[in-house]
Protein backbone atom coordinates (compact mmCIF):
# COMPACT_ATOMS: atom_id res chain seq x y z
CA UNK A 1 0.00 0.00 0.00
CA UNK A 2 1.14 3.36 -0.86
CA UNK A 3 1.26 6.61 0.77
CA UNK A 4 0.74 9.65 -1.00
CA UNK A 5 1.17 12.79 0.41
CA UNK A 6 0.37 15.91 -1.07
CA UNK A 7 1.62 19.26 -0.56
CA UNK A 8 -1.06 21.46 -2.12
CA UNK A 9 -4.23 22.83 -0.70
CA UNK A 10 -5.73 22.54 -4.15
CA UNK A 11 -4.90 18.83 -4.62
CA UNK A 12 -7.99 16.95 -3.56
CA UNK A 13 -7.96 13.32 -2.71
CA UNK A 14 -3.96 13.39 -2.63
CA UNK A 15 -3.69 13.51 1.50
CA UNK A 16 -4.59 10.53 3.51
CA UNK A 17 -5.15 10.36 7.32
CA UNK A 18 -2.42 8.48 9.71
CA UNK A 19 -4.45 6.15 10.27
CA UNK A 20 -4.63 5.18 6.87
CA UNK A 21 -1.29 4.95 6.62
CA UNK A 22 0.63 1.69 6.57
CA UNK A 23 3.87 2.79 7.82
CA UNK A 24 4.60 6.41 9.31
CA UNK A 25 6.70 8.52 7.11
CA UNK A 26 9.58 9.35 9.87
CA UNK A 27 10.09 13.40 10.27
CA UNK A 28 13.34 15.24 11.40
CA UNK A 29 16.16 16.92 10.22
CA UNK A 30 18.05 14.32 8.03
CA UNK A 31 21.85 15.70 6.87
CA UNK A 32 24.40 13.79 5.12
CA UNK A 33 26.38 14.29 2.11
CA UNK A 34 25.75 13.53 -1.69
CA UNK A 35 28.73 12.40 -3.61
CA UNK A 36 30.12 13.91 -6.84
CA UNK A 37 32.64 11.88 -9.04
CA UNK A 38 35.73 13.79 -9.07
CA UNK A 39 34.67 16.26 -6.73
CA UNK A 40 34.54 16.39 -3.09
CA UNK A 41 31.04 15.41 -1.17
CA UNK A 42 28.51 17.77 -1.51
CA UNK A 43 26.55 18.81 2.23
CA UNK A 44 23.21 18.17 1.72
CA UNK A 45 20.08 18.31 3.77
CA UNK A 46 16.56 16.82 4.04
CA UNK A 47 13.88 18.08 6.04
CA UNK A 48 10.47 15.94 6.67
CA UNK A 49 7.50 17.88 8.48
CA UNK A 50 4.12 16.88 9.54
CA UNK A 51 2.39 20.14 10.47
CA UNK A 52 -0.26 18.50 10.59
CA UNK A 53 -2.65 15.60 10.12
CA UNK A 54 -2.41 13.31 6.71
CA UNK A 55 0.06 16.57 5.29
CA UNK A 56 3.98 16.14 4.80
CA UNK A 57 5.96 18.30 3.24
CA UNK A 58 9.58 17.58 1.84
CA UNK A 59 12.57 19.80 1.40
CA UNK A 60 15.87 19.25 -0.04
CA UNK A 61 18.73 21.35 0.58
CA UNK A 62 22.14 21.86 -0.71
CA UNK A 63 24.01 24.80 0.50
CA UNK A 64 27.36 24.68 -1.81
CA UNK A 65 24.76 23.93 -4.51
CA UNK A 66 21.67 26.17 -4.84
CA UNK A 67 20.20 25.62 -7.87
CA UNK A 68 19.51 22.39 -6.86
CA UNK A 69 17.04 22.99 -3.56
CA UNK A 70 13.51 22.33 -3.70
CA UNK A 71 10.28 21.95 -1.90
CA UNK A 72 8.54 18.74 -2.98
CA UNK A 73 4.66 19.63 -4.03
CA UNK A 74 3.78 15.32 -3.53
CA UNK A 75 5.96 13.02 -2.26
CA UNK A 76 5.49 9.04 -1.88
CA UNK A 77 6.17 6.61 0.29
CA UNK A 78 5.92 2.62 -0.08
CA UNK A 79 7.36 0.59 2.46
CA UNK A 80 10.53 2.25 3.40
CA UNK A 81 11.20 3.52 0.44
CA UNK A 82 10.31 7.61 0.06
CA UNK A 83 10.19 9.22 -3.60
CA UNK A 84 9.36 12.62 -4.57
CA UNK A 85 9.89 15.24 -7.35
CA UNK A 86 11.22 18.42 -8.20
CA UNK A 87 8.04 20.96 -8.84
CA UNK A 88 8.87 22.22 -12.71
CA UNK A 89 11.53 19.66 -13.18
CA UNK A 90 9.70 16.51 -13.34
CA UNK A 91 13.39 14.70 -14.53
CA UNK A 92 14.79 15.93 -10.69
CA UNK A 93 13.82 12.84 -8.55
CA UNK A 94 15.28 11.79 -4.99
CA UNK A 95 14.93 8.47 -4.40
CA UNK A 96 15.88 7.30 -0.62
CA UNK A 97 14.95 3.92 1.10
CA UNK A 98 14.46 4.27 5.24
CA UNK A 99 17.65 2.09 7.61
CA UNK A 100 16.88 2.89 10.53
CA UNK A 101 17.63 6.98 11.59
CA UNK A 102 19.47 7.00 8.05
CA UNK A 103 17.91 7.65 4.16
CA UNK A 104 20.06 6.09 1.71
CA UNK A 105 19.38 6.86 -2.35
CA UNK A 106 20.10 8.63 -5.19
CA UNK A 107 19.14 12.14 -6.68
CA UNK A 108 18.64 11.99 -10.07
CA UNK A 109 19.58 15.49 -12.59
CA UNK A 110 17.72 13.91 -15.56
CA UNK A 111 19.54 10.50 -16.34
CA UNK A 112 22.59 10.92 -14.10
CA UNK A 113 21.92 9.70 -10.50
CA UNK A 114 23.88 10.76 -7.45
CA UNK A 115 24.33 8.73 -4.51
CA UNK A 116 23.03 10.18 -1.21
CA UNK A 117 23.48 9.38 2.77
CA UNK A 118 21.39 11.42 5.34
CA UNK A 119 21.19 10.65 9.10
CA UNK A 120 18.77 11.86 11.33
CA UNK A 121 20.24 15.14 13.59
CA UNK A 122 17.16 16.25 15.18
CA UNK A 123 13.85 17.83 14.52
CA UNK A 124 12.98 19.61 11.23
CA UNK A 125 14.08 23.08 10.47
CA UNK A 126 11.33 25.26 9.96
CA UNK A 127 9.65 25.87 6.89
CA UNK A 128 10.64 28.62 4.89
CA UNK A 129 7.80 28.51 2.09
CA UNK A 130 5.59 25.95 0.90
CA UNK A 131 4.19 25.44 -3.24
CA UNK A 132 1.29 23.89 -4.57
CA UNK A 133 -0.19 23.41 -7.57
CA UNK A 134 -3.06 25.93 -9.21
CA UNK A 135 -5.01 27.14 -12.13
CA UNK A 136 -5.20 30.15 -14.63
CA UNK A 137 -7.34 30.78 -16.91
CA UNK A 138 -5.65 31.48 -19.87
CA UNK A 139 -2.70 29.52 -19.69
CA UNK A 140 -2.33 26.04 -20.71
CA UNK A 141 -1.72 24.01 -17.96
CA UNK A 142 -1.04 24.23 -14.08
CA UNK A 143 0.94 26.73 -12.08
CA UNK A 144 3.07 26.65 -9.13
CA UNK A 145 2.65 28.94 -6.61
CA UNK A 146 5.50 30.08 -4.48
CA UNK A 147 4.18 31.45 -1.20
CA UNK A 148 6.51 31.83 2.52
CA UNK A 149 5.62 30.03 5.15
CA UNK A 150 5.26 33.15 7.53
CA UNK A 151 2.30 35.15 6.06
CA UNK A 152 2.63 37.47 9.30
CA UNK A 153 4.12 40.66 7.15
CA UNK A 154 2.84 41.40 3.52
CA UNK A 155 5.40 41.17 0.71
CA UNK A 156 6.46 41.10 -2.66
CA UNK A 157 5.00 39.01 -5.23
CA UNK A 158 5.33 38.24 -9.01
CA UNK A 159 4.22 36.29 -11.65
CA UNK A 160 6.33 34.46 -13.77
CA UNK A 161 6.15 33.80 -17.14
CA UNK A 162 8.58 31.67 -18.85
CA UNK A 163 9.37 30.96 -22.15
CA UNK A 164 10.23 27.09 -23.36
CA UNK A 165 14.02 27.99 -23.67
CA UNK A 166 14.23 29.42 -20.18
CA UNK A 167 11.43 27.16 -18.77
CA UNK A 168 13.94 24.80 -17.06
CA UNK A 169 15.51 28.27 -14.95
CA UNK A 170 11.55 28.98 -13.41
CA UNK A 171 11.76 26.69 -10.81
CA UNK A 172 15.61 27.68 -10.03
CA UNK A 173 14.16 31.25 -9.85
CA UNK A 174 11.23 30.69 -8.02
CA UNK A 175 13.07 28.63 -5.08
CA UNK A 176 15.38 30.92 -4.46
CA UNK A 177 13.70 34.12 -4.65
CA UNK A 178 10.87 32.32 -2.56
CA UNK A 179 13.83 31.77 0.05
CA UNK A 180 13.84 35.28 0.12
CA UNK A 181 10.01 35.46 1.54
CA UNK A 182 9.25 36.56 -1.92
CA UNK A 183 5.96 35.08 -3.66
CA UNK A 184 6.11 33.57 -7.07
CA UNK A 185 3.58 32.43 -9.22
CA UNK A 186 5.30 30.24 -11.86
CA UNK A 187 3.26 29.55 -15.07
CA UNK A 188 3.43 27.21 -17.76
CA UNK A 189 6.19 28.15 -20.55
CA UNK A 190 4.85 29.94 -23.53
CA UNK A 191 6.00 31.40 -26.36
CA UNK A 192 3.83 34.23 -26.03
CA UNK A 193 1.34 36.19 -23.62
CA UNK A 194 -2.46 37.19 -23.26
CA UNK A 195 -3.84 39.57 -21.38
CA UNK A 196 -6.03 37.45 -19.84
CA UNK A 197 -3.33 35.18 -18.30
CA UNK A 198 -1.40 38.51 -17.30
CA UNK A 199 -4.75 39.41 -15.57
CA UNK A 200 -5.67 36.60 -13.99
CA UNK A 201 -2.02 35.81 -12.96
CA UNK A 202 -1.88 39.29 -10.81
CA UNK A 203 -5.49 38.55 -9.32
CA UNK A 204 -4.58 35.43 -8.45
CA UNK A 205 -1.61 36.86 -6.04
CA UNK A 206 -3.00 39.75 -5.30
CA UNK A 207 -5.85 37.08 -3.26
CA UNK A 208 -3.00 34.96 -1.96
CA UNK A 209 -2.69 35.49 2.01
CA UNK A 210 0.86 37.35 2.59
CA UNK A 211 1.23 39.39 -0.64
CA UNK A 212 1.05 43.12 -0.81
CA UNK A 213 -1.78 43.56 -3.33
CA UNK A 214 0.27 46.77 -4.19
CA UNK A 215 3.85 45.38 -4.71
CA UNK A 216 2.49 42.54 -7.57
CA UNK A 217 4.57 42.43 -10.62
CA UNK A 218 5.62 40.42 -13.39
CA UNK A 219 8.98 38.57 -15.20
CA UNK A 220 8.84 37.91 -18.18
CA UNK A 221 10.70 36.90 -21.08
CA UNK A 222 11.72 36.50 -25.08
CA UNK A 223 9.00 37.26 -27.09
CA UNK A 224 6.16 37.24 -24.38
CA UNK A 225 8.02 40.35 -23.25
CA UNK A 226 8.00 42.05 -26.54
CA UNK A 227 4.02 42.11 -25.93
CA UNK A 228 4.24 44.01 -22.68
CA UNK A 229 3.85 47.89 -24.23
CA UNK A 230 1.02 46.51 -26.13
CA UNK A 231 -0.79 44.77 -22.75
CA UNK A 232 0.18 48.05 -20.61
CA UNK A 233 -1.84 50.07 -23.43
CA UNK A 234 -4.70 47.82 -23.91
CA UNK A 235 -6.25 46.39 -19.87
CA UNK A 236 -5.47 48.34 -17.01
CA UNK A 237 -6.21 45.13 -15.15
CA UNK A 238 -2.98 43.82 -16.68
CA UNK A 239 -0.46 45.91 -15.61
CA UNK A 240 1.55 45.12 -12.73
CA UNK A 241 3.33 47.33 -10.25
CA UNK A 242 6.84 46.53 -11.80
CA UNK A 243 8.38 44.07 -13.96
CA UNK A 244 11.39 42.05 -14.98
CA UNK A 245 12.31 41.46 -18.78
CA UNK A 246 14.55 38.58 -19.20
CA UNK A 247 16.05 37.57 -22.76
CA UNK A 248 15.04 40.34 -24.16
CA UNK A 249 14.74 40.68 -27.83
CA UNK A 250 15.56 44.43 -29.79
CA UNK A 251 12.01 45.73 -30.27
CA UNK A 252 12.08 47.09 -34.09
CA UNK A 253 12.24 50.74 -34.62
CA UNK A 254 8.46 50.79 -34.41
CA UNK A 255 8.03 49.73 -30.59
CA UNK A 256 10.69 51.49 -29.27
CA UNK A 257 9.36 54.61 -28.45
CA UNK A 258 6.90 52.53 -26.45
CA UNK A 259 9.31 50.39 -25.04
CA UNK A 260 11.17 54.10 -23.55
CA UNK A 261 7.84 55.54 -22.47
CA UNK A 262 7.22 52.45 -20.57
CA UNK A 263 10.38 52.38 -18.59
CA UNK A 264 9.61 55.45 -17.65
CA UNK A 265 6.04 54.70 -15.95
CA UNK A 266 6.66 51.82 -14.09
CA UNK A 267 10.12 50.13 -12.76
CA UNK A 268 11.10 48.04 -15.04
CA UNK A 269 15.30 45.60 -15.19
CA UNK A 270 16.11 44.05 -18.07
CA UNK A 271 18.10 41.03 -17.14
CA UNK A 272 20.64 39.10 -19.40
CA UNK A 273 22.30 36.01 -18.62
CA UNK A 274 26.56 35.20 -19.66
CA UNK A 275 25.37 33.23 -22.12
CA UNK A 276 24.11 35.96 -24.21
CA UNK A 277 25.78 38.34 -25.81
CA UNK A 278 27.77 41.74 -24.86
CA UNK A 279 25.48 43.34 -28.07
CA UNK A 280 22.34 42.05 -26.31
CA UNK A 281 22.73 44.18 -23.10
CA UNK A 282 24.50 46.98 -24.76
CA UNK A 283 21.15 46.88 -26.77
CA UNK A 284 18.84 47.00 -23.88
CA UNK A 285 20.81 49.72 -22.30
CA UNK A 286 20.45 51.80 -25.11
CA UNK A 287 16.74 51.58 -25.46
CA UNK A 288 15.87 51.85 -21.65
CA UNK A 289 19.00 53.51 -20.01
CA UNK A 290 22.33 51.55 -18.17
CA UNK A 291 20.58 51.82 -14.43
CA UNK A 292 17.70 49.08 -15.95
CA UNK A 293 19.74 46.52 -17.54
CA UNK A 294 22.00 43.73 -15.12
CA UNK A 295 24.37 41.23 -16.77
CA UNK A 296 25.93 38.60 -15.07
CA UNK A 297 25.33 34.69 -13.76
CA UNK A 298 22.47 33.12 -12.63
CA UNK A 299 23.83 33.89 -8.81
CA UNK A 300 25.04 37.45 -9.65
CA UNK A 301 21.64 38.31 -11.21
CA UNK A 302 20.27 36.96 -8.28
CA UNK A 303 21.54 39.04 -5.74
CA UNK A 304 21.22 42.06 -7.77
CA UNK A 305 17.08 41.15 -8.61
CA UNK A 306 16.79 40.62 -4.78
CA UNK A 307 18.78 44.02 -4.30
CA UNK A 308 15.94 46.20 -7.06
CA UNK A 309 12.88 44.50 -5.20
CA UNK A 310 13.70 46.07 -2.30
CA UNK A 311 13.47 48.95 -3.38
CA UNK A 312 10.03 48.49 -4.98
Amino acid sequence: MALLLGLGACQPGTTHSDAAAPLPLPTGHFAGGLQVPGRPELRAALELRHPRPGHYDAELVLPQQPALNFVGDTLTFVGDTLRLARPGRPSETLTLGRQGDFWRGTLRLDSVRYPLLLVRRGPPEPAVYRVRRDEVAGTNGPALLFSPADESLPGLALAFFPTPSTAAEGPVWADALAREGHTVLLLPAADTLTAPALANSLALLRRTAGVDTARVGAWLGGRAASQLPLLYADNTASRPAFVVVQELPTPPLAARRAWRDLAQRKPLLAVYSTAQSKADAAGGRALLGGQRVRQGSQASLLTQIVAWFKDR
